[in-house]
């Protein structure tokens, strides 16, 4: 007779706390090899980002209010997966929204070499890549430990 057995025994606060920090490690792991293959940050971000895109290269359009809503409650979604809700703050102002993340660990980040600004440069050119088919302008930089991303409407040229 077999009998079932529970082989997790951390709490779900610890569970989470796990993977947020080897989701982590893993992006620092993918960024460090992709420069160890001589890639530039942001080259990295293409080619890291370059899978979800369904068809390569898609045409840019106009966003909307809500779309742009869209993509920066996602962020701030992924962010407080990746990060700990808690370390997560959203503000809008107008047709603007801002994103503060506070980065409570850097090493995780850094344990394969690269800094938290290569990070931070290589998070840019995929949030560029995501948001500019889109008709979004986003810009992403850090002071101290905190991460702002910055989304507004592009404005057609």
């Amino acid at each position: 007779m077999t009998q079932k057995r529970s082989y997790i025994t951390l709490s779900a606060e610890q569970t989470i706390d796990w993977y947020q920090h080897h989701i982590l490690v893993l992006h620092s792991y993918a960024l460090a090899l992709a420069l160890k293959a001589g890639l530039s940050p942001a080259e990295a971000a293409r080619v890291f980002v370059e899978p979800w895109h369904n068809s390569g290269i898609s045409l840019q359009s106009q966003a909307t209010a809500q779309l742009l809503e869209q993509q920066a409650r996602q962020i701030a979604e992924v962010s407080a997966l990746t990060y700990g809700e808690e370390h997560v703050h959203v503000e809008q102002q107008d047709d603007i929204w801002l994103i503060k993340v506070v980065i409570p660990d850097h090493e995780p980040l850094e344990r394969y070499g690269p800094s938290l600004e290569v990070h931070t440069q290589w998070a840019a050119e995929q949030l560029r890549q995501v948001c500019d088919p889109k008709g979004i302008a986003c810009s992403i930089w850090l002071e101290n430990n905190i991460q702002y991303t910055q989304l507004s409407l592009q404005v057609p040229q």
